[in-house]
């Protein structure tokens, strides 16, 4: 059986089964800050922030990053970055420049990452924040002499896990914000803790012509469908027939397009959904397959534009919240209370995932020990999330303010988005 969980930090899990209310949109409310206790000799003029980490944490992180900037608007912030990670902060001003590690080119992965530690080995940075272990790794072996502010890991935990309750159930983009609480309050305005994703304007431009190419009617609803995500090797995804399954249905009660989004890896899992969706002529006009044919950011103003983003925990989910986007989101194994879409004051999302006694078992980083592996490939926890439950949260979002959103209004739509940040327009230059 599954649960439908609202959107609220403190919630806590409701009823089996039934579709519940909208959810209380969070408020902005004062709350005592703390008084820092990490004080730096004089303000710092280059800081150097690893995220060495998948790309839906690094949207996690991206809050944090922005209270940094607020606090040293004057500093140059440096960001070290994987290749597969670094478009999330490509036009994003809270950062002045990046270095990748490994560096892109044609040598061995481990020759490469070697030669990013010598670069980084001969800057001088005047503050480290390390939003990563990797990081944390990295910046060690190049021997880098700076103070520094990172992840608040439980003691031991590589070794034994985590055994606190109020470590597991903070969201992901608290444990950033906590990193560098010692220096910087934690904000209380509900949008400071929303991702973000900057939009150019050849973004928006680009997810226009691929619509009209297409043949997408103007004014048509969009919903766009994550089917894939590889994270927890794979453990995260619901089943193809399922989703389509939900997406025959809102066609034929909506009249809407789906919209078919993902990375490389998810292409046998989108081809085969497309193919259930597209039974009919007819239906085979609504379904349109995009995998492979757009940037991370081209993505993003699709998902920007579309009236409803239903998807797996992964981070298209998260691009969704960044982007306000109502979002159904499916949590198989993940916990829902460390990594709910988070959308600021207003915004609608559904999550629904099983009741199980062994849910759930895929936390934050920090949890469980480093060596352990879970056993189970039972999807147990993914098959109990039936069509129905997807099929009746989409059907609430969409009757609701997602229902105005429609593909004739995609400019709009995706510059309104992008007013949550209006620094990030100018593309960060990379340090290399």
């Amino acid at each position: 059986m599954s649960k439908l969980a609202q959107q609220a930090p403190t919630q806590q899990s409701p009823a089996p089964s039934s579709l519940l209310p909208a959810p209380t949109a969070p408020t902005r409310q004062a709350a005592p800050r703390a008084t820092p206790t990490f004080h730096l000799r004089r303000e710092p003029r280059r800081i150097l922030v690893t995220a060495l980490c998948p790309i839906g944490d690094t949207l996690f992180l991206t809050p944090a990053l922005a209270a940094l900037r607020r606090r040293f608007p004057q500093a140059q912030i440096i960001a070290l970055l994987y290749p597969s990670n670094a478009g999330i902060l490509d036009g994003n001003t809270d950062v002045d420049a990046w270095l990748l590690a490994p560096e892109r080119g044609a040598a061995p992965v481990a020759l490469r990452y070697l030669r990013a530690v010598w670069r980084l080995a001969h800057e001088r940075y005047d503050l480290i924040v390390n939003f990563s272990a990797a990081g944390s790794i990295t910046t060690a072996l190049a021997a880098l002499r700076a103070p520094r502010l990172g992840l608040r890991m439980p003691p031991f935990w590589m070794l034994v896990g985590n055994h606190s309750a109020e470590y597991r159930a903070r969201h992901a983009i608290d444990h950033y914000f906590k990193a560098i609480e010692a220096l910087i309050p934690i904000p209380t305005d509900p949008d400071e803790r929303v991702p973000r994703l900057a939009l150019s304007p050849a973004d928006r431009t680009a997810a226009r012509d691929l619509l009209r190419a297409e043949g997408v009617p103007a004014g048509k609803p969009l919903v766009t469908l994550h089917v894939g995500g590889d994270g927890y090797n794979g453990r995260k995804r619901w089943a193809p027939e399922r989703f389509a399954e939900v997406a025959r249905r809102l066609i034929a009660r909506f009249d809407c397009h789906i919209l078919l989004v993902g990375g490389a890896v998810d292409l046998p899992m989108s081809e085969e959904t497309a193919r259930l969706i597209g039974q009919t002529p007819d239906e085979a006009r609504h379904v349109h397959l995009l995998i492979g044919r757009t940037s991370l950011k081209v993505t993003g103003a699709l998902i920007a534009a579309s009236a409803l983003f239903i998807g797996n925990d992964s981070s298209p989910m998260h691009i969704a919240a960044a982007m306000r986007t109502p979002t159904v989101g499916i949590f198989g194994p993940s916990d829902w209370q460390e990594f709910y879409p988070v959308g600021g004051v207003g915004y609608q999302s559904r999550v629904l995932h099983s009741d199980l006694p062994c849910y759930p078992c895929f936390r934050f980083v920090g949890n469980d020990p480093y060596w352990y592996r879970n056993p189970c490939y039972t999807y147990a926890c993914l098959k109990a999330i039936q069509p129905q439950d997807v099929f009746d949260a989409a059907v609430e979002l969409l009757r609701g303010d997602g229902a105005a959103k429609d593909n004739a209004s995609l400019g709009v739509e995706v510059a309104a988005a992008d007013e949550q940040a209006p620094r990030a327009e100018t593309p960060a230059t990379d340090a290399r």
